[in-house]
C-alpha cells in the first residue's frame, strides 16, 4: 500500500528502500548537507549512513532523520517511521487498536497510551519519558512520542516514533509527531501520487 506523509519543517533525513543504489544516493545527498556540520567528510558521513541501512531495512524502517524541535536553540528530535506486517489478517481495526493499547501499557507501564482516530483510521498514541544513565555519570533525558497505525489493508502497521533529549521539548515533540501521524494517507486517498 503506497503511503504519503508530510515531514516536519527542516527535516533532514533519508528514505530507506530495497534499492541499494537509491539508498546510496539518498545517503550521499544527506551527507552532502550535513557532513561539514558534523566535522566529517561527505564520504565518511555517507558511509556511516550506508552502514545503518541494512539494520534499518531489517527492522522495517522506511524514513529516518532529524529536525529542530522545542523552545531551545539546538534541540533536535529523531524521527523514525517503519512498517511491520501482521502474521495474518488483523480483523476489526478498533479491536486491534484496543489490544495494541493494552500491550503497549504492559510493555511501557510509565507511558501514557490511548486510542485515537486519525484520518487513515484508528491508532495508538503514546508519550513516554525517562532518564538513561551512561558510564561516567552521564545522564540523558529522553522524551518519546509514538503512533502505531494499523493500515486499512488489515496486514500492515505503521510505527512512527519521535525522540528528543530535552524535557522542555516534549510539547513540541508531541505536536510534531501528531502532525506527521495525521498527515499519513494512502495514494488512493489523494487520487494518485503527487
Amino acid at each position: 500500500m503506497p503511503l504519503q506523509i508530510d515531514l516536519p519543517p527542516g527535516f533532514a533525513g533519508m528514505p530507506v528502500g530495497s534499492d541499494d543504489k537509491m539508498n546510496r544516493g539518498h545517503a550521499w545527498t544527506v551527507a552532502g548537507n550535513l557532513a561539514s556540520g558534523a566535522g566529517k567528510s561527505i564520504e565518511e558521513f555517507g558511509s556511516y549512513l550506508m552502514a545503518l541501512v541494512p539494520s534499518m531495512q531489517a527492522n522495517g524502517i522506511r524514513v529516518f532523520g532529524k529536525f529542530a524541535v522545542g523552545p531551545r536553540q539546538g534541540d533536535v528530535a529523531t524521527l523514525t517511521l517503519g512498517m511491520a506486517q501482521w502474521p495474518e489478517h488483523a480483523g476489526n481495526p478498533d479491536a486491534v487498536v484496543a489490544a495494541m493499547v493494552t500491550e503497549y501499557r504492559v510493555r511501557h507501564p510509565r507511558a501514557v497510551a490511548h486510542p485515537v482516530r486519525l484520518p487513515i483510521g484508528p491508532a495508538v498514541v503514546a508519550i513516554s519519558g525517562g532518564e538513561y544513565r551512561f558510564p561516567e555519570r552521564d545522564v540523558r533525558t529522553q522524551i518519546k512520542a509514538e503512533y502505531q497505525i494499523p493500515l486499512p489493508d488489515g496486514r500492515s502497521v505503521v510505527i512512527l516514533a519521535v525522540v528528543a533529549e530535552s524535557e522542555d521539548a516534549w510539547p513540541a515533540v508531541a505536536e510534531a509527531t501528531a502532525k506527521v501521524a495525521w498527515s499519513l494517507r494512502s495514494e488512493q486517498q489523494n487520487g494518485g501520487p503527487r
